[in-house]
C-alpha cells in the first residue's frame, strides 16, 4: 500500500486523481451540511405547500 501511494504521490495523473477527490469530498461536506442546515426548512415549507393545495383542492 506504501508502494502505491509513493507511485501516486509521483505521478501526475495520480495527482489529479487526489484532487478531484477532495473536491468531490468537499462537495460531500457542503452538500450535508446544507441539508442538516436546511432539512426542518425545506420539509416545513412542502409540508405547508401540500396543505394549502389539499386545501384549495378538497
Amino acid at each position: 500500500m506504501k508502494q502505491f501511494l509513493k507511485k501516486l504521490w509521483k505521478n501526475e495523473e495520480g495527482a489529479e486523481v487526489v484532487e478531484w477527490v477532495v473536491v468531490v469530498a468537499l462537495v460531500v461536506v457542503g452538500a450535508i451540511a446544507a441539508f442538516s442546515l436546511l432539512g426542518n426548512s425545506v420539509e416545513t415549507a412542502a409540508s405547508s405547500l401540500a396543505t394549502t393545495i389539499s386545501g384549495a383542492l378538497g
